[in-house]
């Protein structure tokens, strides 16, 4: 600053010097150098500036001050609208099963049923034939004593009892049933046992016992020659309220059918035939194992046993002769007893000696038993 004034006041000596005398100004001189530039000063804070309408400008914001206290919290504003639903996600796995759960209590017991019909007698146990013997029922439609056979009996039964046959006198006997038989009869087999004094069969419808068995020989006044005349000059037997009895075959009657166990069952008759010379009784075993895995050839008493409700061939099928053992050996064709056993003698008349010479052999057909010869091509009877 002290410069500054100095600077001044030599110019303005140097401007009287050079003056004129009489006071008057001369003329100015060229004007000098210009000095350099002097520092610049601090700036001044800056003013207010004052405008026609009266505002005031407003000068540059000053720093930010501190943020102050967070104000109250607005009030909830309203739900907006729900969007679109998104895609369903894919399935999770399956979650394991729970526990089950304890069991419940039971609950009162319901109210009792009315009692059924009761059914037939089932069978014995382990005891077959006529110790277990068991009475079926009477069948609701009357025949006569002539249907075609035996079989055609057996079959009446079980189409109105299943598994049931027709009963002989003293298999309805042994069973003890308490229906009562209808007044006109009922037809039954005849049945008959041996007298072991001669070896004969007798013929009996008043005797009940399980060694008594079904008759099965062609008795025309008994049992309508097997079942097969159906005329008025034979007779059958019939069970009534006063016990066995016989009636016309060409009269209809009910038939009294049994349920009785037994171990004999029947396989069929084979399907090929064959001579009675087959080569020994094991070949006919064999011809019978073929055709039904199991089986061999009935003989007699064992055939009518199985109570078949199948008819035999037309030409009839081989079968073996039974014996019985007494006095002598007595061949047995027309009783079906469980102590009646197969013949095996080589017997010219009854089984083509063995089954291996052409002499005769019998045979079973629809009315019974009979013989047929050794070199005739027959089906087989089988049993198991």
């Amino acid at each position: 600053m002290d410069s500054f004034v100095r600077l001044a006041a030599v110019v303005l000596a140097l401007l009287v010097g050079c003056g004129h005398e009489d006071g008057t100004e001369g003329t100015p001189g060229p004007q000098g150098e210009q000095g350099p530039a002097g520092p610049q000063g601090p700036v001044g804070p800056p003013g207010q500036v004052t405008v026609l309408d009266g505002g005031v400008i407003e000068g540059p914001p000053g720093p930010q001050g501190p943020e102050g206290p967070a104000g109250p919290m607005g009030a909830t504003g309203a739900m907006g609208a729900m969007g679109a639903m998104g895609a369903t996600g894919p399935m999770g796995p399956m979650g394991t099963g729970g526990a089950t759960g304890a069991q419940g209590p039971a609950g009162p017991a319901g109210a009792q049923g009315a009692q059924g019909v009761a059914g037939a007698q089932g069978p014995g146990g382990s005891i077959y034939g006529e110790e277990a013997a068991a009475f079926a029922g009477f069948t609701a439609t009357p025949i006569t004593g002539g249907p075609g056979g035996r079989d055609k009996m057996h079959a009446a039964c079980a189409a109105a009892f299943s598994g049931s046959h027709l009963c002989h006198a003293s298999e309805y006997d042994d069973a003890a049933p308490a229906t009562q038989p209808p007044a006109s009869g009922a037809w039954i087999d005849e049945s008959g046992s041996i007298d072991t004094g001669d070896s004969e069969v007798d013929v009996v419808g008043i005797l009940a016992g399980p060694n008594v068995g079904r008759y099965v020989g062609q008795l025309d006044t008994g049992n309508c020659e097997n079942w097969t005349a159906a005329s008025s000059g034979v007779s059958g037997a019939t069970i009534a309220t006063n016990g066995i009895t016989t009636a016309q075959c060409n009269t209809t009657h009910v038939v009294a059918c049994c349920s009785t166990p037994f171990r004999e069952k029947f396989a069929g008759f084979t399907p090929t035939s064959s001579t009675g010379v087959a080569g020994g009784r094991y070949a006919m075993h064999t011809l019978c194992g073929t055709a039904f895995p199991g089986s061999h050839l009935c003989h007699v008493s064992e055939f009518y046993r199985t109570q078949t409700a199948t008819t035999p061939p037309a030409g009839g099928a081989w079968i073996d002769e039974s014996g019985y053992p007494a006095n002598e050996i007595y061949v047995n064709a027309v009783l079906a007893a469980r102590d009646i056993g197969r013949y095996t003698g080589q017997l010219d008349t009854g089984n083509c000696q063995n089954w291996s010479t052409a002499t005769s052999g019998a045979i079973v057909t629809a009315s019974g038993i009979s013989t047929a010869t050794c070199t005739t091509s027959l089906p087989l009877a089988c049993c198991k």
